[in-house]
């Protein structure tokens, strides 16, 4: 997913308004975060959009689970357990 530049700066702007106008500490601390958060996006996200047309992801064979007749169905890790709780 790409983001626009003027949508982070949009969202960087409205975080400093917000540190601004913050009456205590932490939450002037919460706010100067969130915009660190948004700097640190803003200058990797070209990097992370070129990086993710690049990588290709390999598939593998999902475990085939077809019983449907009430019997155990045995899976690779060997866990058959009735329950979620089974380990």
């Amino acid at each position: 997913m790409i983001i626009a530049d003027s949508k982070i700066f949009e969202q960087m702007e409205s975080e400093l308004a917000k540190a601004k106008a913050a009456t205590t500490k932490a939450s002037q601390d919460k706010h100067l975060h969130g915009l660190m958060l948004l700097v640190q996006l803003a200058k990797t996200g070209d990097e992370r959009s070129e990086e993710a047309t690049n990588v290709s992801i390999p598939t593998s064979e999902p475990a085939q689970i077809t019983s449907m007749d009430g019997k155990k169905i045995e899976l690779e890790d060997g866990a058959n357990g009735d329950s979620l709780l089974d380990f």
